[in-house]
């Protein structure tokens, strides 16, 4: 990619410790998790993703954009975050039985 600006961030070394064991277990650069982490947050506003959903929300967008072949990815993105969203709200309802 180019003409990437920086922005920087500023964490604690355990902020960083973590982010760099995510970014390793998710075989991603710490800079890319970053990177989908906020625009998946802003994306789709007010949902945060934390880290169990971030492997489940990057798989679920791989998975699409092998189905969905020419559908731009931040379109496939925003689409598998309002869904994954969509799948929390439902569970967090309590039940009308």
């Amino acid at each position: 990619m180019s003409n990437r600006i920086e922005i920087r961030v500023y964490v604690s070394e355990d902020e960083r410790d973590r982010l760099d064991q995510e970014a390793a277990a998710m075989e991603v650069s710490r800079g890319q998790l970053i990177r989908e982490r906020a625009l998946a947050a802003a994306a789709m506003s007010p949902w945060t993703v934390s880290p169990p959903n971030m492997r489940t929300y990057s798989a679920a967008v791989d998975r699409a954009a092998r189905v969905a072949a020419g559908v731009p990815r931040p379109q496939l993105e925003a689409i598998v975050a309002a869904t994954l969203q969509a799948l929390v709200e439902s569970q967090a309802e309590p039940s009308c039985a």
